[in-house]
């Protein structure tokens, strides 16, 4: 029985796993850890292309979502839940009891109106 010597170079692997490899900048070292994980969480690795690419349409669509959400309606629901807060801390009147909470936070300035001598508050 004769014995074959190896070859001097070896055929690359195929399927090719290069893009498992850990990159060397910092940059792609960021992204591709990123990758990974979002990958592994979602177990993205065993889904077929098509498949990836629902999955990560909506996983966008709800990021999207999220973010309008954030930035729009938010800063809005902000308000109400202060004037909310501030009908059940201090009771009826908004407008004065708005100006107990800019005192109390000192965050309002006293001013005096002109020839009235009753001090006048400022938000601000």
């Amino acid at each position: 029985m004769t014995l074959r010597r190896a070859p001097a170079r070896l055929p690359p692997p195929k399927p090719n796993y290069s893009f498992t490899q850990r990159p060397k900048t910092r940059t792609a070292l960021f992204w591709w850890k990123r990758r990974l994980w979002i990958e592994s969480t979602f177990a993205l690795t065993v889904y077929e292309p098509w498949e990836k690419v629902v999955v990560l349409t909506i996983f966008a669509i709800l990021c999207l979502a999220m973010s309008i959400v954030l930035f729009k309606y938010l800063p809005g629901q902000f308000v109400v839940m202060r004037r909310r807060m501030i009908y059940y801390i201090w009771g009826g009147d908004l407008d004065a009891s708005d100006r107990v909470l800019w005192k109390y936070l000192g965050l309002a300035k006293e001013s005096r109106g002109v020839g009235s001598g009753s001090g006048r508050m400022e938000l601000g």
